[in-house]
């Protein structure tokens, strides 16, 4: 590989850190993974401990380098991106303060229960931070840490996002961006911390543990000796901010324009409208944009790949070929209207502690391929639902943009189209969240003028229209998970969560 101008974008997702290498012209020339598991010490709990979410980014970072062949010189800038939430304490000298507690954890329904029922303070978070907590949300898992581990408040110096730890390990700076910002105490009016949201919580007394904010493109330090010397990187390149993940996807897609709709399926089922309107609405998240002026309200749950994944382990389907032929036999699958249906909610739902994962009008001649075509209708009728509710408030231009890990198969991609009856697009960017890192860290250091720039560089790959038969298959399927919602939440209501005790630390 010749000399030249480089950008490393890093996307860090719930178990897999993903390392890409750009040219000048955002071409990717070389990808690399790291992995950093998730462990469940108890009941509802998903941690990750700090040192392996870097050990992850930094041989991911290692990786790409060495497949690439470039000088390490070469590389202009660093941009991160990594999903929200879940809650990541550190102290002032920038150590782990116990282990990151994952966004699909969920041991603080008590707390986020007892917010929901206090109308009051609900709706002054909604209000001013622009949504309703969800159990992973930062400032409901902060509520169980004061109640449960106050000792690890009191010991830190500041809460920070997934991909603000791999900035700080690189770099050694301990702060976080607008984006990741949003989903907790900011002022989304004002863009600047908001005490009465911690208040709102019963976090009043903990606002040192407020950091410093940045714009996503900020050039905000440059990495470290020690981290050079651990990745393979040149010590002093320039490292941005960062940005939260579906907003690095929207650039990625080359959708980040006012009224573009993106769909993310990935871990969350991800629902975002750009926009510069400042609707609130339990049902969505107004957040903030990497473009000053610009937001993103976002509808999303923990039901789209965290379900898939579940199904396809308990289906014992754990290799590439497996998976393929799975989704081979899923494809010629022509589903009828007794067809069975599931809700995807093993991990959580959009509707509370409640709901969970259930699946009806199972029969003795349905097979495994049967059992993930299932999932994926159950994955897509999220996207449905969530879309619908931020119509009541946004509209949007007529073409969708998807992405996510479950946007690579054309079956799912077709399935979305039909049950949302809209065209969708695919793009040819496979790691839309990397590229709108390296997008990030493009404009960061001048490259280009501002992320949106980047979008010439973005291509449509697949073209997906509702197909007549498809559009009449989910006008049935609609009703029906609304019927199965109605008959099952007198159900759901009254079943054990299956939690005896509250869970201690």
């Amino acid at each position: 590989m010749t000399a030249g101008k480089f950008f490393l974008g890093i996307d860090a997702g719930q178990t897999t850190v993903k390392a890409v290498l750009y040219d000048d012209q955002l071409t990717a020339v070389a990808l690399a993974r790291g992995k950093s598991p998730n462990f469940q010490p108890h009941e509802r709990m998903v941690e990750r401990s700090h040192d392996d979410l870097w050990a992850a980014a930094a041989d991911a970072i290692s990786g790409a380098l060495v497949a690439s062949g470039i000088e390490a010189g070469d590389i202009a800038g660093i941009g991160i991106t990594g999903h929200g939430d879940g809650l990541h304490l550190v102290d002032s000298a920038g150590r782990a303060v116990g282990p990151a507690i994952m966004a699909v954890d969920s041991r603080a329904w008590r707390e986020r229960e007892e917010i929901l029922d206090d109308a009051h303070c609900s709706a002054l978070i909604l209000r001013h931070s622009g949504q309703v907590p969800f159990l992973g949300s930062p400032g409901i898992l902060l509520r169980w840490m004061a109640t449960h581990r106050p000792q690890d408040l009191d010991a830190a110096a500041a809460f920070l996002s997934c991909k603000d730890i791999i900035r700080l390990r690189l770099t050694g700076e301990i702060s976080t961006d607008y984006s990741d910002a949003s989903a907790s105490f900011l002022e989304t009016d004002t863009a600047v911390w908001n005490p009465k949201i911690m208040a709102a919580y019963g976090l009043a007394g903990y606002e040192h543990l407020l950091p410093a904010l940045h714009y996503s493109s900020d050039v905000v330090g440059r990495v470290t000796a020690a981290a050079a010397a651990r990745t393979g990187l040149a010590a002093g390149t320039p490292v941005v901010a960062g940005c939260h993940d579906v907003h690095s996807a929207t650039v990625g897609l080359g959708a980040l324009r006012e009224n573009a709709l993106v769909l993310v399926a990935g871990s969350f089922s991800i629902n975002g409208v750009v926009t510069r309107e400042n609707h609130t609405d339990p049902r969505w998240q107004s957040r903030l944009s990497v473009t000053p002026g610009l937001r993103i309200a976002m509808s999303t749950s923990a039901t789209s790949t965290t379900t898939l994944e579940w199904m396809m382990a308990n289906l014992r389907i754990h290799t590439d070929a497996q998976r393929d032929e799975l989704f081979a036999a899923a494809a010629k699958i022509v589903p009828g209207r007794d067809y069975p249906a599931m809700t995807p909610y093993v991990f959580a739902s959009p509707f509370g502690e409640k709901p969970s994962g259930s699946v009806v009008g199972l029969r003795n001649w349905h097979h495994p391929a049967d059992l993930l075509r299932v999932t994926l209708d159950a994955i897509a009728y999220m996207h449905f639902w969530h879309t619908s509710a931020l119509a009541d408030a946004f509209s949007w231009s007529p073409t969708i943009r998807l992405g996510g890990g479950l946007a690579r198969s054309p079956l799912y991609s077709q399935i979305v189209a039909d049950a949302l009856d809209q065209t969708i697009e695919v793009v040819s960017q496979d790691e839309a969240g990397a590229f709108g890192a390296a997008a990030l860290a493009a404009a960061g250091v001048g490259w280009i003028d501002s992320p949106e720039d980047s979008a010439p560089w973005v291509h449509v790959e697949r073209v997906h229209t509702p197909s007549r038969d498809g559009r009449d298959y989910w006008r049935d399927r609609i009703v029906k998970f609304r019927l199965l919602h109605e008959q099952l939440e007198p159900i759901w209501a009254h079943w054990s969560d299956g939690t005896s005790e509250d869970i201690r630390p």
